[in-house]
């Protein structure tokens, strides 16, 4: 049994213990496979050249991204080769890095308007032609840390349950369907998956959007969303399964 599938028993047991059968298992469907991210070799296998912080890897001729004339902040680098294999539930390239790019701290002090997607970027690069490619100068260098992963059943947060559904739910159960999260005193960064939400969802209504990357406030990295929040990326599946990587949207939530 694979380590997904036995955190997948894992839930479909803790349900029962609160629910019926058939309520568990509608639930346990509905779980979904994520890529857990950490810096540090206990959080799973390396992931090639994945990457917080440090130079991007651009496709060559590319001008480095800015927001009201200001440049982006390199946040990550994900080596799609590595990681697409562990997740094969998300249709993302199987080739290639993306890089994410975020507005600098000043401008989310001052109020990035989440509306305007030049405040962010995901660049896709293809291997055999990426450049290695410095952050601009002035520009906050994240300091390097290769990135760790394996894979993580993720559930819905009750708030992306419809409410009939929800409500069914007693309130004892709350630590016991959340129980394939990571350890709360970790990050939460991923890769697919159900997000973990601080506010309201973040998925679209239509059912065809994706949670891309959850990137975490992380006291190691330095990296602060707010108040202790998240950076939600997020993608149509029809554009994912195209490689298109230019309509990403993004929304931040924190406490």
């Amino acid at each position: 049994m694979s380590g997904i599938e036995q955190q997948r028993e894992h839930l479909r047991h803790t349900l029962t213990e609160h629910v019926c059968t058939i309520e568990a298992e509608r639930i346990t469907a509905m779980a979904a496979t994520s890529v857990a991210l950490g810096t540090d070799s206990e959080a799973g296998a390396p992931l090639g050249v994945s990457r917080f912080g440090g130079d991007a890897l651009l496709p060559p001729n590319t001008t480095w991204p800015e927001h009201e004339s200001k440049p982006l902040e390199l946040l990550a680098v994900l080596d799609l080769t590595a990681i697409a294999p562990i997740n094969p539930e998300l249709p993302l390239p199987r080739h290639g890095v993306l890089n994410f790019c975020y507005a600098p701290a000043e401008q989310l002090v001052t109020g990035l308007d989440l509306g305007d997607s030049d405040g962010w970027r995901v660049i896709h690069a293809h291997p055999e032609t990426a450049v290695l490619t410095s952050p601009s100068q002035g520009t906050t260098r994240h300091r390097e840390r290769a990135l760790h992963g394996r894979a993580l059943l993720t559930v819905p947060d009750l708030e992306d349950l419809p409410p009939d559904e929800a409500g069914e739910l007693p309130d004892q159960l709350f630590d016991g369907y959340r129980g394939s999260r990571e350890g709360e005193d970790e990050p939460a960064h991923r890769i697919g998956g159900w997000p973990d939400l601080i506010q309201e969802p973040v998925l679209g209504n239509s059912g065809e959007e994706l949670l891309l990357a959850q990137l975490d406030s992380d006291e190691r990295m330095k990296w602060m969303w707010g108040d202790c929040g998240s950076l939600y990326f997020l993608i149509g599946e029809q554009d994912l399964r195209a490689g298109d990587f230019s309509r990403v949207r993004l929304e931040m939530q924190c406490c």
